[in-house]
């Protein structure tokens, strides 16, 4: 019977494949000599008669029988004649051959039909203009969804000059309920969502549109889930741009209400999902995520709280744990991440049911030891395991001195997480060797157990670093001395292997971590010490400088980076305080444990000091140079920290360096300090008003204009001479250099003067994971509280704006308020001067030959020592050439400025600049050729004909060299010729 049955299907197959060929045969022709044939028809019946056939033929198969001879050997002409047919456009048929090209995309695997589908797209993405669009919309998502990363490029080639995404983006427009159905709605916002998944060119198109985002802030108020979710997948998609999703924030309350809505239980699986995950990007950089907290705080906490102890789909977890790493950045959300019990939801992915362990509050730790080991054999959701290490880790790290799970009812969850952390990260220890990194999980738990250990003994809440350590200390127990002696030993192979990269990343950090947690118990940073922990340590610090390009990420991540993640676009981001040089900061934590040890204890600390002189200096070299780098704020913080033990206190950058030049100045100054002794300091109110305002008089407090003259203010007998030019040393540079027999006193004078980062430093205060380096905020001096300190007047070479109006006077001609001592500090030219003694040194206006726009980037760079950089990615993409050229015109009359001013550091940075804009802008090459040359600035001109030369040919044929005169041309010519030899 079964034989009969599957007889008589072949033949119906048979059958219908002949008729299928006899419909193809109507449209075939030869074209020259060509070897292929090609399928044209344009009898409309003819080709309703091929689609009927194509979709009966289709239906006798299923993806299971896809690979059957037939329909692979059928599959290049039907997709031939659908090609054809879809690009003929006849409304009679194009909705008929759209639903076929659906059913073949549903049955036929897509590498069968990635030979087809540039053809189809290019076929189908004009026909969403059309009013039954539906079906095509629904065809060209499935095959963009399917395009192999290849070929990208040429697909949005075809998109964009089809413009889908306008055609899309007005489709939607144009919605409205009752006009055209939900189902059609939802099928251009998912178009609409995967082209800009893929392709993030399209993005600004869509942020950028008012009518649209006010569309679906409209509909994110409506009660339709389908429409819900549609909105939903478009913001997801525009928060893949770092701009679109501050635009989604301005103005985000009913899109987070919406958001928040959809992550309840009684919400669709895919709705959850996707709030989820709109959540997620929209906390991608620090900066939008407290944007973010600061609207809907409470409810994303508690729905992410709520989903990870009683989501019923394991996706639903992974995806609020996710979610949960918000934790990384301080900020309110924390208070109500325990409010919520995070404690307990994160231990429901660890333990299956932990109300049935014999545990309860009276449990002796070796109790509990014992149930944690249980535990964690049994392996409860491995998957979800490195996330809860790597949340509590981060709630440990930013957790509040006085916090005190016992007052929340929540010490017996907490206790038994850290447990279980302290006992996973002492069994990687135990490890060693056997750390394997291919295996994902086991590498990612291990590594997140490890870290979140570190951060909770030394979070500054002292319940937890309390109970982190004692635990730590129990479980190692008589092992402690045998595994510290194995860390000290695999570190110390490292730089005296003579290798430039790590042997193992992943036990690299198990052991450095383990050193850092190890030594904060005092045996065992003794027992550090005497095995030479101190010097192999700095031996590693010094390695890891000379190699740092060669060792690699640090860091693996509880799960891997998605598609969408990797297409991210103008997205500034604060960088993870322990992202980058994850490893260096290890080593300086561990480092900075022992230094403290060395000075906690007399006989330690006089070793220190006598016999390691060349430690020291090594120790006092290595530490200043990582400081001072380039390095992430983790490694400067911890260097900074380390070297307060040996008197060095702060930071050391240009613009402070620069301040302290105008200290050591006194014809700079305008008030002068007189001590006791006779003696005086020079200094300057502006400073003081920003740095240190404690030392003004109090008339200084008024707004009215500061004259020219120095003011001199007699201080107190009771101010300590030397402590008060240590902290306007610090006031200036944010750095100084402290002899410990004035160190208390310069403590009493910071705690009076309210100079937090300096007492910090001095009280040897362990620096808050997370915390930004120190900056000098100049700005502050532009302030309408602080204006009246301003004694010139910047004025650019432009005189009428229609909309300019200054918001510190009522003068309406473009001008900028400044100070003689911040312009004298940053520009030798415009020191002299101010005290040639010329007319031009008194008057309060200086004319600045530059337009407006560099006139603000000007002062941008003297009172923070940064030049803002133009608009980029998808703002600078879109920005037609005559804005970008405007742009780019101001960096060029900067740069010009500073051939004159003298200033070589702002000349360079201005044409990183320029060049970087060329770079992505090779078209201004010649406006800026012409443009550069007009100042007779000619290094520029033959950096930007470097830029044309590869659009030598392009510019000679379009007639743009034209304009230009031979001498010009000329060295465009060379530069080509040039880039044609070294084989561009």
């Amino acid at each position: 019977m079964a034989s009969s049955k599957g007889g008589n299907t072949t033949a119906h197959m048979n059958t219908l494949h002949q008729r299928l060929y006899h419909a193809l045969n109507l449209g075939f022709r030869r074209v020259s000599d060509e070897k292929e044939k090609k399928w044209e028809c344009t009898d409309v019946e003819i080709q309703r008669h091929v689609v009927r056939s194509v979709s009966a033929f289709l239906d006798c198969f299923s993806r299971a029988t896809a690979n059957h001879r037939l329909i692979k050997d059928s599959i290049s002409d039907i997709a031939r004649a659908l090609v054809f047919i879809l690009g003929y456009r006849n409304r009679a048929v194009v909705g008929l051959a759209a639903n076929v090209v659906i059913k073949l995309l549903r049955i036929v695997p897509p590498s069968l039909l990635q030979p087809y589908s540039l053809d189809l797209v290019e076929s189908l993405s004009p026909l969403l203009s059309m009013e039954d669009s539906l079906s095509c919309a629904v065809a060209l998502n499935a095959i963009l969804v399917n395009v192999r990363e290849t070929k990208e490029k040429e697909v949005w080639k075809i998109l964009e000059e089809g413009k889908t995404v306008v055609s899309v983006v007005g489709n939607l427009q144009n919605f409205s309920e009752g006009n055209v159905s939900v189902e059609w709605f939802q099928e251009m916002a998912s178009l609409l969502s995967t082209v800009m998944l893929k392709w993030p060119q399209s993005r600004y198109s869509v942020w950028n549109n008012p009518d649209l985002m006010g569309l679906l802030e409209s509909l994110s108020q409506k009660p339709d889930v389908g429409v819900k979710f549609a909105a939903l997948k478009l913001y997801s998609s525009v928060a893949l741009c770092g701009y679109g999703a501050n635009e989604l924030l301005d103005n985000g309350k009913p899109m987070l209400d919406m958001m928040i809505s959809c992550m309840d239980e009684s919400s669709p699986p895919n709705a959850r999902i996707e709030g989820f995950k709109l959540a997620q990007r929209l906390a991608t950089g620090n900066r939008e995520c407290l944007k973010m907290i600061n609207i809907c705080s409470e409810p994303l906490v508690k729905a992410t709280v709520w989903t990870i102890s009683s989501g019923k789909i394991e996706n639903d977890r992974i995806e609020a744990c996710k979610l949960a790493l918000i934790t990384r950045w301080e900020g309110k959300h924390h208070i109500y991440f325990w409010k919520y019990r995070i404690s307990e939801a994160l231990l429901s992915l660890v333990v299956e049911s932990f109300c049935s362990e014999t545990l309860n509050c009276y449990a002796s730790l070796e109790e509990e030891v014992s149930v944690a080991e249980k535990v964690l054999n049994a392996n409860f959701l491995p998957s979800l395991r490195s996330y809860v290490w790597v949340i509590i880790g981060f709630l440990a790290a930013h957790c509040e001195e006085e916090f005190d799970s016992t007052s929340r009812g929540d010490e017996l969850h907490l206790n038994f997480l850290v447990t279980c952390a302290c006992l996973t990260f002492a069994r990687s220890v135990q490890k060693g060797y056997q750390i394997c990194q291919n295996d994902v999980i086991s590498a990612s738990q291990s590594e997140s157990a490890s870290r979140a250990v570190l951060m909770m003994i030394y979070s500054p809440s002292k319940y937890i670093s309390s109970r982190a350590r004692v635990t730590l200390s129990f479980i190692i127990g008589e092992d402690g001395e045998q595994n510290l002696y194995s860390l000290v030993n695999f570190l110390s192979y490292i730089p005296s292997s003579g290798g430039y990269v790590l042997p193992n990343i992943l036990q690299t950090t198990v052991c450095l971590v383990g050193l850092a947690c190890y030594s904060s118990i005092p045996q065992y940073a003794s027992f550090t010490l005497r095995n030479q922990g101190l010097e192999i340590l700095l031996s590693f610090c010094s390695w890891y400088q000379r190699n740092r390009e060669n060792v690699g990420a640090s860091s693996f991540a509880p799960y891997p980076q998605s598609s969408a993640e990797k297409r991210i676009c103008c997205w500034e981001c604060t960088e993870d305080w322990d992202n980058r040089d994850a490893i260096l900061l290890y080593a300086l934590l561990a480092l900075a444990e022992l230094v403290n040890h060395s000075f906690s204890e007399q006989n330690h600390a006089q070793e220190f000091s006598i016999k390691r002189e060349s430690v020291k200096d090594l120790l006092c070299t290595t530490l200043e140079e990582i400081r001072d780098g380039t390095y992430g704020s983790g490694p400067r913080w911890y260097a900074a920290y380390i070297l307060s033990y040996l008197g060095y206190y702060g930071f050391q950058d240009k613009l402070g360096k620069r301040l302290m030049r105008a200290y050591e100045d006194e014809e700079c100054s305008d008030m002068r300090l007189l001590f006791a002794n006779g003696n005086s300091a020079s200094v300057n109110k502006v400073i003081l008003a920003v740095r240190c305002p404690t030392l003004l008089p109090p008339k200084e407090g008024s707004t009215e204009k500061s004259e020219r003259t120095v003011q001199e203010i007699r201080m107190s007998v009771n101010v300590d001479t030397l402590a008060l030019v240590k902290l306007l040393e610090f006031a200036y540079s944010g750095y100084v250099e402290v002899e410990s027999s004035t160190l208390k006193k310069l403590k009493t004078l910071a705690r009076h003067c309210k100079s937090k980062v300096l007492l910090q430093m001095l009280c040897r205060g362990r620096p808050k994971w997370g915390s930004s380096i120190p900056r000098i905020d100049l700005p502050l001096a532009l302030t309408p509280k602080l204006i009246h300190f301003s004694d010139v007047i910047l004025v650019p070479k432009e005189t009428n704006m229609a909309s300019f109006n200054c918001r510190l006077c009522s003068s309406t001609s473009p001008h900028a308020h400044s100070h003689r001592v911040i312009l004298s500090s940053g520009c030798e030219y415009l020191r002299a001067l101010f005290r040639s003694g010329m007319q031009e040194s008194h008057l309060d206006r200086l004319n600045v030959p530059v337009s407006w726009l560099g006139l603000t980037k000007l002062v941008n760079w003297f009172y923070c020592d940064e030049l803002p950089k133009p608009p980029s990615g998808c703002r600078w993409n879109n920005m037609d050439t005559d804005a970008k050229l405007q742009e780019l015109q101001a960096y060029v009359e900067i740069y010009s400025l500073t051939e004159w001013w003298i200033m070589e550091d702002l000349q360079n940075d201005c044409a990183k600049v320029i060049l970087s804009c060329l770079e992505s802008a090779r078209e201004l090459s010649i406006k800026t050729i012409e443009l550069a040359a007009s100042f007779s600035m000619w290094k520029l001109v033959e950096a930007a004909a470097e830029h044309a030369a590869p659009i030598y040919h392009q510019l000679r044929d379009s007639g743009e060299l034209d304009e230009l005169d031979d001498e010009l041309v000329n060295l465009i010519r060379t530069a080509a010729v040039q880039f044609s030899q070294q084989g561009g």
